[in-house]
C-alpha cells in the first residue's frame, strides 16, 4: 500500500479529531476523507480560477515589468 502524497499529519490529526467528535470511527473516517477530498478539490479549483483568470496574467506581467524596470535603472 502506498501512501497518499496529499496526506500529510495535518490530514491525520484532522481525521483523529473528527474520530474524537463522532461516535462510530467508521463515520468519522469517511466523513474525514469526503471533507478532504472536497477541500482539495475545491482548492484546486481556486488556483485553476486564478490562474486562468486576467487578474493573475496582469499580475504576473506587472511582476516582469517590475524586475526589468529594475535591472534597468
Amino acid at each position: 500500500m502506498t501512501s497518499d502524497p496529499l496526506k500529510n499529519a495535518v490530514d491525520e490529526q484532522f481525521i483523529k479529531d473528527l474520530g474524537e467528535n463522532c461516535s462510530s470511527p467508521l463515520i468519522w473516517q469517511t466523513s474525514a476523507h469526503i471533507i478532504q477530498k472536497y477541500i482539495k478539490e475545491l482548492v484546486q479549483h481556486e488556483i485553476d480560477v486564478i490562474t486562468d483568470s486576467d487578474w493573475f496574467n496582469e499580475k504576473v506581467y506587472e511582476a516582469v515589468d517590475t524586475v526589468r524596470d529594475s535591472k534597468n535603472v
